[in-house]
């Protein structure tokens, strides 16, 4: 994936944006990724989830400041093991 971008949000501040991938085990259920995708979009910071059930993965653009262990987090609360 591609480094930090820069990216303007609200109050006109800098702050980079990352795209990060993460393997996710146990997802196998088209049906389950509804919930795991709200579950990531309700994080603050997330702008994008895209969730590839056939390859076991999920592709979030978020800000930094919304870091891959609090997304590790809320995947693993949403009962699948992120690695």
């Amino acid at each position: 994936m591609n480094g930090p971008l820069p990216a303007d949000v609200s109050g006109g501040t800098a702050e980079t944006v990352v795209h990060s991938r993460i393997r996710i085990v146990g997802l196998n259920c088209p049906k389950c990724v509804v919930g795991l995708q709200a579950t990531l979009e309700a994080l603050p910071g997330v702008r994008q989830v895209a969730i590839h059930v056939e390859h076991g993965d999920v592709d979030v653009e978020h800000l930094q400041a919304c870091d891959r262990e609090r997304l590790f987090d809320a995947i693993e609360q949403a009962g699948y093991d992120a690695v």
